[in-house]
């Protein structure tokens, strides 16, 4: 059996971004001692489960979210992964990432990160624009994010991913540039691309904002991509992009559609045919596990034919692509339009996505659904 991924969330943040929509815990900082201990019962309940533990696969990857994972002190983060060593069993050399803040990180922080054996970062940078920045309510500005990232550095990390935001209402394509060139100049091993989106929960979206036409950002989603080759990153996936050999292990396992363990208030799982979802209320996780209870609050068990087309869909973003045999019969018909339109393309037994189809890919997405 394949070895599998852990997902670990921590929702606590020192403030909430304009632009978020995640499950997170502002101003709960004395909370902080009771969710570790309810993670160490809900990691306990899970060895304890038949499918769970040591005595089951190995984990190949482990990733801490948030929230800002970083703003744990070193005690807490000392108990929550002596729990994980505890109650699962790592294979070699796996790939344990934690996201960090910019405004969290400090070279003492580094190095003990470094110490407690995380081999990964994932660098909350957004952006190297102050304007910016201060537009998405961050508590970092340029020059914290990139003393954070030298400190980092300075701890021998060498598995680094910083994220960048773009499209931001009236963003000019000579900033954005300038943005793009300053952050790959810093040459970390991997960088995640986000479109600014208005979700729901958000203030951004209480505020009624509007977003740029997709025509400006579909040209501004294409310069990006070129700048990031210029400096030596691949794209792997419509938006990530890697030094060689440095892609997301963890993320890939998402997008294969691989099984995933999700620990924490509001995290997912996925064990091959179900997913299941702990509930998304910091105080309700916490009386669950002081209670013994399981934190899942919902699950939906998906069919044969919804298990094949979330591959088919996921794998579509990833550059590889998949194998043409995975697209079921019936839908072959309207892949095969796509491909004569210029949006896939089918090599051999290859299907993938062209520049041109990564570009409305989920409109592709939603019509094959």
């Amino acid at each position: 059996m394949k070895p599998l991924s852990l997902y670990i969330h921590l929702p606590f943040c020192s403030r909430k971004c304009l632009f978020c929509s995640f499950v997170i815990a502002v101003g709960q900082e004395h909370r902080r001692e009771e969710y570790v201990r309810a993670l160490e019962m809900e990691m306990e309940h899970h060895a304890a489960s038949p499918a769970g533990g040591r005595a089951a696969q190995k984990l190949h990857t482990v990733y801490l979210g948030g929230g800002t994972p970083s703003l744990l002190d070193e005690r807490h983060l000392d108990v929550l992964m002596n729990a994980v060593r505890k109650n699962f069993s790592l294979q070699e050399n796996a790939e344990i990432t934690i996201e960090a803040n910019p405004e969290s990180v400090d070279i003492a922080k580094a190095k003990f990160l470094k110490r407690q054996g995380f081999n990964r970062i994932s660098l909350g940078v957004q952006s190297l624009n102050d304007r910016y920045l201060k537009f998405l309510g961050r508590g970092h500005d340029a020059p914290a994010a990139v003393r954070a990232y030298h400190c980092l550095r300075e701890a021998a990390f060498d598995n680094i991913n910083m994220d960048l935001m773009y499209a931001f209402p009236g963003q000019a394509r000579d900033e954005l540039q300038r943005d793009v060139r300053a952050l790959a100049h810093l040459n970390s091993e991997h960088l995640s691309l986000y479109t600014l989106t208005i979700e729901p929960n958000s203030k951004f979206y209480a505020s009624q904002m509007k977003l740029d036409d997709d025509e400006k950002l579909a040209d501004h989603y294409l310069m990006i991509a070129r700048i990031l080759q210029e400096h030596g990153f691949a794209q792997y996936e419509i938006s990530n992009f890697a030094k060689p050999g440095r892609e997301s292990a963890h993320n890939r396992n998402y997008w294969t559609g691989a099984p995933y363990i999700g620990l924490g208030v509001g995290a997912h799982a996925f064990d091959g045919r179900r997913r299941a979802w702990n509930t998304p209320r910091l105080q309700d996780y916490l009386r669950r596990m002081s209670q013994g209870m399981s934190a899942v609050e919902g699950h939906e068990d998906l069919t044969d034919e919804q298990l094949v087309m979330e591959k088919v869909l996921f794998g579509l973003r990833m550059n590889e692509g998949i194998r043409w045999d995975m697209v079921p019969f019936h839908k072959r018909g309207r892949i095969e339009a796509w491909i004569r339109d210029g949006f896939l393309l089918r090599e051999g037994e290859r299907l993938q996505a062209t520049e041109r189809g990564r570009l409305v890919l989920d409109e592709l997405s939603a019509r094959l659904i």
